[in-house]
């Protein structure tokens, strides 16, 4: 795949259809799942993690193989069987309508290569960071991956929480409200980023929020 734009989709409650129900088709379902996806199968055989996610409701799983129609109406396609062929047509079919489909064994020179690739994410509460090489080395994106994991502990995404909290606290709006639009962007820069973490580190969440009040809400000279 040709280097691409890194977007956030919101799946919640739009139609997802994945052909195929193996290990790897369950791995890449799996966060479309967590997303809140209308969530489709397609496959005569299931492992166990999406038979059970049938059988929860979580997901509807036609256990047939791939058919014309099967896309119709889909937001995203996901081809992750274990038949090139197959994968191909899903993703000629995808491209015909318009939608875009994650291939799961798509090669640069393959027939209908796909349109769309899941990148690895380290995800932290609302934090999301991600990782891809454009397919060219997945090592490298599962090594730097790792790191991230490592580098970006569940602080980070505590961090996004309460700056969320703060921004929509009425004081911090009022306050924001009275500044041109370069003093609103100067008061978020001077937040302590790395200082409000450390607390964070160590469960002092109040004296945290309240660092981050009073800097967004101090005088913008």
């Amino acid at each position: 795949m040709n280097a691409g734009v890194p977007l956030l989709v919101d799946l919640a409650g739009r139609r997802v259809v994945a052909v195929g129900a193996g290990p790897v088709a369950a791995a890449k379902t799996a966060p479309l799942l967590e997303a809140g996806a209308d969530l489709v199968v397609v496959a005569p055989q299931a492992v166990p993690a999406i038979r059970a996610a049938a059988a929860g409701g979580r997901l509807v799983w036609h256990a047939r193989g791939y058919a014309a129609g099967d896309l119709a109406g889909a937001f995203l396609v996901v081809a992750a069987t274990a038949d090139p062929a197959v994968n191909a047509r899903v993703a000629a079919d995808a491209a015909a309508q318009a939608t875009f489909c994650v291939r799961t064994d798509r090669e640069a020179d393959a027939a209908g290569p796909g349109s769309a690739a899941m990148l690895g994410a380290v995800r932290r509460g609302q934090l999301t960071v991600a990782v891809s090489t454009g397919g060219r080395a997945p090592a490298v994106a599962r090594h730097v991956r790792q790191e991230l994991e490592e580098a970006f502990g569940a602080e980070y995404g505590e961090l996004v929480a309460l700056l969320g909290e703060v921004r929509d606290a009425p004081a911090t709006r009022a306050h924001l409200a009275g500044l041109d639009p370069a003093a609103r962007r100067a008061a978020w820069r001077a937040v302590p980023l790395p200082d409000i973490l450390d607390l964070l580190r160590n469960g002092d969440f109040t004296s945290a929020r309240e660092l981050a009040y009073a800097c967004l809400c101090s005088s913008s000279d």
